[in-house]
């Protein structure tokens, strides 16, 4: 992935990965709809443009159910208090 490919980034959040190697992580990124990448908040915000909606997530835990994989579907909804709700579209 190269820099600038990301439409909404993440920061600042616990997430928890399902991944045994990598069980946690404090930002992802979603590009067209679609979880892109998940890691640490420094190596994500180099791969944000100008145009990218960047939300704090204010040291949120954020989960993604077990099996979630980078190109899954992803909503993201941020509440008028500023709580983040990630939620993964289920396969059809």
């Amino acid at each position: 992935m190269t820099a600038g490919d990301l439409s909404l980034v993440v920061t600042n959040t616990r997430l928890r990965t399902g991944d045994t190697l990598r069980p946690w992580a404090t930002a992802l990124g979603i590009r067209d709809g679609k979880l892109a990448v998940i890691g640490m908040a420094a190596e994500i915000l180099k791969m944000a443009r100008a145009e990218t909606r960047i939300i704090d997530a204010g040291g949120q835990l954020l989960t993604l159910p077990i099996g979630t994989a980078v190109g899954s579907g992803v909503t993201v909804a941020v509440a008028p208090d500023g709580c983040v709700t990630l939620t993964v579209d289920q396969p059809q």
